[in-house]
């Protein structure tokens, strides 16, 4: 009997309205664990480099783990994964929820959901353990994302159903579009839900009766009391309880500098204390929310008590949605910033990409670049925080200028004509608003060769940043305690692969990153000790880890299938050429022709193309992987030295 696991894959084909289940057999597990890694294998064998992600043949995939669903402190992440419709080419792309989804799916009796096709209609899915049936969404098509979730509820009679939909933007295929569950928890990076939205889908509405089988049950439970406790001992863990991730404001701006803003164009503002986790708690905070199992509960719900926005309440905002719609747009009012945090998620929207976005817009009209004719009669002031509502729902509706920023920064610059130099974005995906240029040279690597873009979950190399709470562990982990440093470039590539891998793993099991990567409370040989003892698996750490090198060598290959490799790896250049104007950190640069080769080199990719080596593929078990990429090399190759000859010969022609 499967323990830890179900062992089972549900797959359900919109086209033809059927539906069925699949066997995931023991060596799948074991090679790929789940999440994540269940997702990611799937995206790279179904999905080749010419399907059009919001086609009907592309695939939106959604996994949980061996430890969804249990007793494992934060044990309720859901990986939901599909080809991005950002990005030029358009590439790999997941997202990562919190919530009860994930679990209520594990509880129906599945470790995987696979979505293919496209329905003529608006439907959406409804699972209650083996009950699985499309039904009609047409009156739910264009609502919001919690009046969907209460229709939903109401018409199948069942207030335990948990729902994951999209709101009026993935409809509209903005291209960050964003899946919400419970209302507040978002699957926001790389446009999952204009995904879901080309297929016509409103919904999963999940509810399952089932438990999760344990192996040893009496060892696990021992285990999770044991990390629990732990968790709940942690000083980052309780900050994290205390703020939420707004506890990143102050240390952001006044003692690190990397606090964003206006489109990073500095690194600190003497009023980011308006925006600091502190404030929130004191004078916004209704009450604190926690996902399945987890012992921090460090989700804000936010209440407004005066202004023209009195009387709201919303879940978040988290930091990074803060200062997306926030100081990266010149937004210091904490009453706009959660009013705008609730109509991003009501919409369905990414608040990273839209924040990016729209700041994009701005350092454009500052710059002359955009003017009233692009704009439709629009003055793109900083900070307008009536102008910023406008544009969010413009955006949700593609219209009038919102159609462009509905692009994205990078693809609204391409087809403007002018502007890609205040496009803040790696790979076509707009930044989060963490700028390495304070935060630490370990996330920017991450920054540059990450599976999503510029996004600072790839590694979340957090041992540059909470590492001096845990002496001795970065020390333990590097062999020095000189890489604690953040602007240090000592192992910094050797930080950021091994906090790759360890996320990776987490992502895949799956667990919150606050557990294991950015406290440090939970680690690698807790995960698995439990791990082992829910599934009755015999993974050592050393081997466990390298389950989480080979996900991160198979996503890269993905990418590689494009042609995307080293000459993609970048960082903007307000990173790597502009020195930080002011602040803690004036005059640095994040050192990218230091790190990236270092980088490489570390991970076992070539020097000369950033792709993965054959005989580091064949050692991680890809050798099938190797074989397949050996003519994408050869295209690279031959891209790489086209590129080459057109930028020798720029200046003749310009000469001419």
């Amino acid at each position: 009997m499967v323990k830890g696991w179900t062992g089972k894959r549900l797959r359900v084909d919109l086209t033809s309205g059927l539906t069925k289940v699949e066997e995931i057999d023991r060596t799948h597990r074991k090679r790929w664990l789940g999440g994540r890694g269940f997702n990611s294998e799937l995206l790279y064998k179904e999905v080749g480099p010419d399907v059009d992600p919001l086609g009907p043949d592309s695939r939106l995939i959604f996994g949980v783990g061996p430890l969804t669903g249990t007793f494992a402190p934060a044990s309720s992440r859901t990986t939901i994964t599909a080809k991005s419709p950002l990005g030029t080419p358009e590439g790999f792309g997941d997202s990562n929820m919190g919530g009860h989804f994930g679990p209520e799916l594990k509880f129906a009796g599945y470790d995987q959901l696979v979505i293919q096709g496209k329905s003529k209609g608006p439907v959406y899915l409804s699972i209650r353990d083996d009950e699985v049936e499309i039904k009609d969404a047409t009156h739910l098509w264009g609502r919001k994302v919690s009046e969907t979730d209460a229709i939903i509820k109401e018409e199948l009679g069942d207030e335990e159903v948990h729902v994951a939909a999209i709101g009026p933007a993935g409809e509209n295929l903005v291209r960050y579009g964003c899946i919400i569950n419970d209302v507040s928890r978002a699957a926001a990076r790389s446009g999952m839900g204009a995904v879901m939205g080309s297929k016509n889908l409103k919904a999963v509405a999940v509810r399952g009766t089932g438990a999760v089988e344990i192996e040893n049950p009496e060892e696990f439970y021992e285990i999770c009391a044991e990390t629990r406790d732990r968790l709940k001992q942690d000083a980052v863990a309780q900050l994290l309880h205390d703020q939420g991730s707004l506890l990143l404001t102050m240390p952001a701006n006044y003692e690190h500098g990397w606090f964003c803003w206006r489109n990073f164009q500095r690194g600190n503002h003497p009023k980011a204390h308006l925006l600091s986790g502190e404030r929130h708690r004191d004078q916004f905070l209704a009450h604190k929310e926690g996902c399945f199992a987890c012992p921090i509960s460090c989700g804000r719900f936010s209440r407004i008590t005066e202004g023209k926005y009195a009387g709201e309440t919303t879940g978040g905002p988290e930091y990074e949605t803060l200062t997306a719609i926030g100081p990266r747009i010149g937004l210091l009012d904490m009453n706009s910033v959660i009013h705008n945090n609730k109509l991003v998620n009501e919409l369905g929207m990414d608040s990273c990409s839209c924040g990016g976005a729209i700041a994009w817009a701005m350092e454009c009209w500052e710059n002359g670049l955009i003017s009233e004719k692009e704009t439709g009669g629009l003055a793109l002031e900083w900070g307008d925080a009536d102008l910023i509502e406008s544009l969010i729902t413009m955006i949700a509706s593609r219209e009038g200028f919102g159609d462009l920023l509905a692009e994205g920064s990078f693809r609204a610059s391409q087809i403007l004509g002018r502007g890609e130099e205040y496009s803040i974005s790696v790979k076509g995906h707009d930044m989060s608003q963490d700028d390495p240029r304070g935060l630490g040279f370990a996330f920017g690597i991450g920054f540059a060769t990450g599976r999503r873009g510029g996004d600072h979950l790839q590694g979340l190399p957090c041992l540059e940043l909470t590492g001096a709470f845990y002496p001795g562990l970065v020390e333990k982990i590097l062999g020095t305690s000189e890489a604690e440093e953040r602007l240090s470039t000592v192992k910094k590539p050797e930080m950021e692969r091994y906090q790759e891998d360890l996320k990776a793993l987490g992502d895949s099991l799956t667990q919150c990153a606050f557990t294991h990567t950015w406290s440090f409370a939970v680690q690698l040989e807790d995960m698995v000790r439990l791990l082992n003892a829910a599934t009755g698996v015999d993974y050592s750490p050393e081997e466990l880890l390298k389950v989480g090198g080979r996900i991160v060598h198979l996503e890269r290959a993905f990418w590689n299938r494009l042609l995307v490799g080293k000459n993609e790896d970048k960082n903007p250049k307000r990173f790597t050429e502009e020195p930080m104007p002011d602040g803690p950190n004036k005059g640095t640069v994040f050192p990218e022709s230091e790190l990236i080769p270092r980088y490489y080199e570390v991970r076992g990719w070539d020097a000369e193309t950033g792709f993965p080596l054959p005989d580091v593929l064949e050692d991680y078990g890809l050798a099938e992987v190797a074989e397949e990429l050996a003519p994408y090399r050869k295209r690279y190759h031959e891209k790489m030295a086209k590129t080459d000859k057109a930028v020798k010969a720029k200046p003749a022609v310009e000469s001419a």
